[in-house]
């Protein structure tokens, strides 16, 4: 499967007075999932920053639909969309837990850097276990809008 998921509760720290979470948080719950999707194929972020290699987010967007409340279970799915020489781009989608509800679609390019911040290739087996793994659309991921797949 070319998609994680990752389940999440949203804590009252990442709420508002109104019970929502703040709209920062949603990238941060992208990274658990982008973290976790990496992890789970053998190449944590932890084992590529000791070879020297490093992913900083160069861009995101994030489009919200409904809010996450206080006390809710959250899935965030992760999957790759694209592969270019020097960078990685990731989709996500965040939902309820309880019903599937799309409550925020996301996307985040990564470049990838060395150790002294200069832009580098993607390392061989990398960009090619990276380019194995890409789904252009939740379709071909095989996720519908509840998550599932």
């Amino acid at each position: 499967m070319n998609t994680s998921t990752i389940r999440l509760r949203v804590r009252y720290g990442e709420t508002d007075q109104m019970g929502r979470a703040h709209h920062a948080h949603y990238l941060l719950w992208c990274e658990e999932g982008r973290t976790a999707w990496m992890r789970e194929r053998g190449a944590s972020y932890a084992d590529l920053e000791s070879e020297g290699i490093y992913l900083p987010v160069s861009r995101v967007s994030v489009d919200y639909r409904e809010p996450a409340r206080y006390e809710e279970e959250i899935d965030v799915v992760t999957r790759v969309s694209g592969v270019r020489s020097r960078s990685v781009s990731f989709a996500y989608r965040v939902l309820r837990a309880s019903d599937g509800t799309a409550l925020a679609d996301a996307t985040t390019e990564l470049v990838c850097m060395d150790g002294r911040g200069k832009v580098r290739r993607l390392p061989g087996g990398l960009r090619s276990a990276l380019s194995k793994a890409v789904s252009e659309s939740w379709d071909e991921a095989d996720v519908g809008p509840r998550g599932e797949g």
